[in-house]
C-alpha cells in the first residue's frame, strides 16, 4: 500500500485547474488511492485452495457454529445488505445486542487489522472472536469441534481442505477456512478500472468528485486500497464526542 500523505497545495491546485492530462491525474490519484485486485489475495500461513474456499462459505452460512443454531456469520455480515446487518448495534445470543455495530466483510481482507479496535490481526484471528463472545454465538471451540465432527459431510470437506493434516477438524482450520471463504468477498468497481488506465470507467462528474473529494480533505483519512481501513486515529478528528456517544473507558 502506497504510503498516505496529506494533499500538497501546489499539487492539488495543479489538479483541479484542469492542467493535468488523464494520466497525469491518475498519477496523483495513484499515490493517495490504490485499486482493488481482480484476484483473490495471497493470505499468511493459508494457502487459498477451492476446496478451502467451499469449505469457509458453508461455515459462514450455518447457524450450527452458534451454541443457539440460530446466528451464523452471515447475521450480522449479511452478503444481501453490504456484508453487515445495517442495524446500530447487532443483535446476537438471547437477542443481546452488542456494543458496537458489525462492519462490513466486503473488502476486510485489506484492512490493516480487523476489528473496530484492530485487535485481531487477520480475519482467521477474527472469525474465532464472534464465535466465543457471549453476546455473538457464545459457543467454545470444543463444542464447534464436537458438531462438526458429528456431520460426516464436514469431515469430508475439511479432509479435502487440509489434506496433509491426520487431525484436520479443528478450531484453527475452521478459523483458516472462513478466513479463505472472506478473501474471495472483493468488490472491484469503476474507480479501480479508471484507476488501472481505463479512461472511460468514470464520468466526468465522477472524476470532479473525486477531486472534490480529496479538496476537502476526505482523502487524508479515507485512502489506500480499500479508502480506509489502514489505520487506527481517534473518534471524533475535530473535537472529542462527549459521553453521550463515546462510552466511558472506550
Amino acid at each position: 500500500m502506497k504510503t498516505r500523505h496529506l494533499i500538497s497545495t501546489t499539487a492539488l491546485t495543479f489538479a483541479l485547474a484542469g492542467a493535468a492530462t488523464a494520466n497525469e491525474l491518475r498519477d496523483y490519484a495513484e499515490d493517495i488511492f490504490e485499486p482493488l485486485p481482480s484476484t483473490i489475495p495471497a493470505l499468511a500461513d493459508n494457502p487459498v485452495t477451492p476446496e478451502k474456499i467451499d469449505l469457509g462459505k458453508a461455515l459462514f452460512f450455518d447457524p450450527r457454529m452458534s451454541a443457539s443454531g440460530v446466528f451464523s456469520c452471515n447475521s450480522c455480515h449479511n452478503l444481501a445488505t453490504g456484508g453487515d446487518d445495517n442495524m446500530p448495534t447487532s443483535i446476537g445470543h438471547g437477542w443481546q445486542k452488542g456494543p458496537r455495530n458489525s462492519p462490513t466483510v466486503l473488502n476486510a481482507v485489506f484492512n490493516t487489522a480487523q476489528f473496530w479496535d484492530g485487535r485481531a490481526p487477520d480475519l482467521a484471528e477474527q472469525a474465532k472472536g464472534p464465535v466465543q463472545a457471549g453476546v455473538e454465538m457464545a459457543n467454545t471451540p470444543e463444542n464447534v469441534v464436537a458438531t462438526l465432527k458429528s456431520m460426516p459431510q464436514y469431515v469430508e470437506w475439511f479432509e479435502a481442505s487440509f489434506p496433509d493434516q491426520d487431525d484436520p477438524v479443528s478450531f484453527d482450520n475452521f478459523a483458516k477456512a472462513i478466513e479463505a471463504y472472506e478473501a474471495t468477498l472483493i468488490t472491484p468497481a469503476p474507480f479501480d478500472a479508471w484507476l488501472n488506465g481505463d479512461d472511460d470507467a468514470l464520468t466526468e462528474e465522477q472524476v470532479a468528485g473525486m477531486e472534490l473529494f480529496i479538496d476537502k480533505g476526505c482523502a487524508t483519512c479515507h485512502s489506500g486500497v480499500n479508502l480506509g481501513g489502514n489505520g487506527y486515529y481517534p473518534f471524533g478528528l475535530i473535537e472529542k464526542p462527549g459521553a453521550d456517544i463515546l462510552p466511558e473507558g472506550d
